[in-house]
């Protein structure tokens, strides 16, 4: 972008740093809305891109920021737990994936999670997934990608780092009480989800060596 774009378009740019959230109720609404106008991820994905589109660009950021402030929420060992028995992955990007699927999938089951992971039990079968995992990859892409389309610009280079301390690298190192080598360890956590999802199973078939969880493993 050369100077007369940059200045044609410093109307419609934030003129200092953000670190206000989109109203809660607001985004909650247009993620729901999302819901009932979609199949299927994909599709999802396309409605959100339309309804951010016709926002102005601090809300577009603002619904960034209310997003990664959910993401902050949602990073405990408790729904790290639910992740693995859901996905049968311990990955740290796929825990990522999966605190964004489950936010994506509205204010009741975000609510019900924060509240104990769990209840995701109740659920499982109602929200939308890919390939049987419960991960939604590009859920916080796109507030960025529709205010680069629309400014040409990143939503990264208008937070106030300063004020919103809820980004990625901020996440809290989790201390863990489980281990995925033991079964034992997260049917403790998520009895239903672990009924649900791990099949056959006997105490018998865990391992018990030492291998704990991996905890370097943080964002």
């Amino acid at each position: 972008m050369d100077f007369l774009d940059d200045l044609l378009n410093s109307s419609t740019l934030p003129t200092e740093r953000i670190s206000k959230m989109l109203d809660e109720d607001l985004f909650w609404q247009i993620v729901e809305n999302s819901l009932f106008d979609a199949d299927n991820l994909n599709d999802q994905e396309k409605y959100l891109s339309k309804e951010l589109e016709n926002l102005v660009a601090e809300d577009i950021i603002g619904f960034q920021l209310r997003l990664e402030y959910y993401l902050f929420a949602l990073h405990s060992p408790e729904v790290w737990a639910a992740a693995c028995i859901m996905n049968d992955d311990t990955d740290v990007h796929h825990f990522f994936y999966f605190k964004s699927w489950v936010i994506s999938q509205g204010q009741e089951l975000f609510e019900k999670t924060i509240l104990h992971p769990d209840n995701l039990a109740e659920y499982f079968d109602e929200g939308f997934n890919d390939d049987d995992l419960y991960e939604f990859e590009n859920f916080n892409m796109i507030a960025d990608n529709v205010f680069y389309e629309k400014f040409e610009h990143r939503i990264i280079d208008f937070i106030d780092k300063n004020f919103f301390q809820y980004l990625t690298q901020n996440f809290p190192k989790p201390e863990f009480d489980w281990d995925d080598e033991n079964l034992a360890s997260l049917q403790a956590i998520c009895p239903n989800l672990f009924q649900i999802f791990v099949e056959d199973y006997s105490p018998e078939d865990d391992d018990f060596d030492d291998d704990d969880f991996d905890d370097d493993d943080e964002f």
